[in-house]
């Protein structure tokens, strides 16, 4: 039901521009995609203690569901993430074709 989907997200009703898409704040992270349900996803995968790869694989898998014409298994993946370990930026492209006898090694 509809009040299990609760979060700490909050609508904001003091927009000053008109939009179709509703416009929300947070004050500890941000989810956003193309599904709100699919964002919610990812939501509460960082209310229950995930971290934002966490909550990207989430939204991927939730948006494969509300939104399979635009997403799913075998798309491309493009990623940024920050390491804190080592203060370092790494890109990851995951786009095109695979060979057919790729293997990872």
């Amino acid at each position: 039901n509809y009040r299990s989907m609760t979060s700490t997200v909050n609508e904001n009703v003091n927009v000053l521009y008109i939009s179709r898409r509703s416009a929300i704040y947070g004050t500890e992270y941000m989810v956003a995609s193309m599904q709100p349900l699919a964002s919610q996803a990812g939501v509460r995968i960082l209310e229950q203690g995930g971290n934002a790869a966490d909550a990207a694989v989430a939204v991927a898998a939730a948006l494969g569901v509300t939104e399979p014409f635009s997403m799913g298994v075998g798309g491309d993946c493009f990623c940024l993430f920050y390491r804190a370990q080592d203060k370092t930026v790494h890109g990851v492209n995951g786009s095109g074709r695979a060979p057919q006898v790729l293997t990872i090694e």
